[in-house]
């Protein structure tokens, strides 16, 4: 749950660390605006105020203990699941716990989980409508020499 003190930027800029980004890269795409150095110049002292501090904290114990459950331990429970489903003759829930260990081991992957983003450049920074594929073409690409 998002700390009340930290303004929507700053939330962005932890959430960004906790994912994994540099710091100069998650100061960025919080949408602050930085030239040269001072990206990774501002990002360290943000890094260092006490509210994002204890936010990417916050963050990083989430993240651990969600990594504490493991496809293992996962696959065990299933296990018990699918051993009652056999005692108490339930045929359903067995063929549920089956099917729920496969995905686990990656052995089925629902289609709902492929998925592609396609991105394109946007005219000007911050614009929320973006170029069609006709228009990104015609600026970007290479021009043929005759």
């Amino acid at each position: 749950m998002p700390n009340a003190k930290l303004n929507i930027r700053q939330e962005r800029f932890c959430l960004g660390l906790a994912e994994g980004l540099p710091q100069s890269r998650a100061y960025i795409e919080a949408g602050y605006r930085a030239r040269g150095n001072a990206a990774e110049v501002e990002a360290s002292k943000m890094v260092r105020l006490p509210k994002v501090a204890a936010r990417i904290a916050e963050l990083q114990a989430e993240a651990a203990r969600r990594s504490e459950i493991t496809v293992n331990d996962l696959v065990a429970d299933l296990s018990i699941m699918f051993k009652l489903a056999l005692a108490t003759k339930n045929p359903a829930a067995g063929v549920s716990a089956v099917l729920g260990k496969a995905k686990l081991l990656g052995l089925i992957v629902d289609k709902a989980e492929v998925t592609s983003t396609l991105r394109r450049p946007m005219r000007e920074p911050g614009e929320f409508k973006g170029m069609t594929l006709d228009e990104w073409q015609a600026k970007f690409a290479p021009k043929r020499a005759n």
